[in-house]
């Protein structure tokens, strides 16, 4: 019998972030920041079952990740999986479902055939996380938030078959835009978001021989040319010599394509 692994990014952006990974029929989402009623319709556009979804993995707390987990939770009478720290701010904030459990970054854990390895980044919340998931052979790396590729992520998020990384912002676009000054600093600093030069240049470390799949996400809307970076990405991609590499630019209001992979 065949293992098929289904990857879909259900969207990504400043405006919410789901990503969906089913394997088997059985499947989990990370980070629920579209209401619930979006969530769902989404997964059934692409022919999902929600009644596979087994469990909600959270990244961070900012609401783009986070909006509609505890209605969505709740509904499918699924738990939210986040950290101690992010748990604890969410549980202030009276935004936890009924269901949750809790794991430490940097401590692997099973869920279902999904053996999720938590792992730390850069970003401006108080635990935030991304993650690499192991289901049969196959690995799927996520960052969706980050503001750079430490030695960590990119150990962890390397050699993956499924790679989703940030690529927010031009940083030319950015400081000619009309955003308020603190507001660049954030983006453009070490805890901010990564911006599409240093996440292009991570290329050449990430990707692997088993890479298939490369979704870039958390695309601007105002801040970035999402023509100018499939170009720098595609020529990349060529350098490298890994035109074999489906590349997908997430978009925020619709869902992307369904990308599978099978093995014996």
């Amino acid at each position: 019998m065949k293992n098929c692994l289904r990857v879909c990014a259900l969207g990504s952006g400043s405006g919410g972030n789901a990503i969906l990974i089913e394997f088997n029929r059985q499947s989990v989402i990370i980070d629920a920041g579209f209401s619930c009623k979006a969530l769902l319709e989404k997964m059934r556009s692409r022919s999902f079952d929600p009644g596979n979804l087994s469990a909600v993995l959270l990244s961070h707390e900012h609401e783009d990740h986070i909006r509609g987990g505890k209605t969505f939770c709740d509904k499918l009478s699924i738990p939210l999986f986040a950290s101690s720290k992010t748990a604890l701010f969410l549980s202030r904030k009276n935004k936890l479902p009924s269901r949750v459990c809790e794991f430490e970054i940097g401590n692997a854990f099973e869920l279902g055939p999904f053996e999720v390895h938590p792992f730390a980044v850069q970003h401006d919340a108080c635990d935030p996380a991304g993650f690499s998931i192991r289901c049969g052979s196959f690995r799927v790396g996520i960052a969706t938030d980050l503001g750079q590729v430490t030695t960590l992520a990119a150990r962890h998020l390397g050699n993956s078959d499924v790679l989703v990384l940030e690529s927010n912002y031009d940083e030319e676009i950015l400081l000619n835009s009309s955003r308020p000054l603190h507001l660049k600093r954030r983006i453009l600093g070490k805890h901010g978001h990564l911006d599409n030069l240093d996440s292009i240049h991570a290329f050449a470390d990430l990707l692997s021989e088993r890479t298939r799949f490369l979704a870039l996400a958390h695309i601007s809307g105002e801040c970035n040319d999402r023509e100018k970076l499939r170009a720098m990405a595609e020529a990349e991609l060529r350098r490298l010599g890994r035109e074999d590499i489906a590349l997908e630019l997430l978009k925020q209001d619709e869902p992307g394509d369904v990308f599978e992979l099978e093995d014996e």
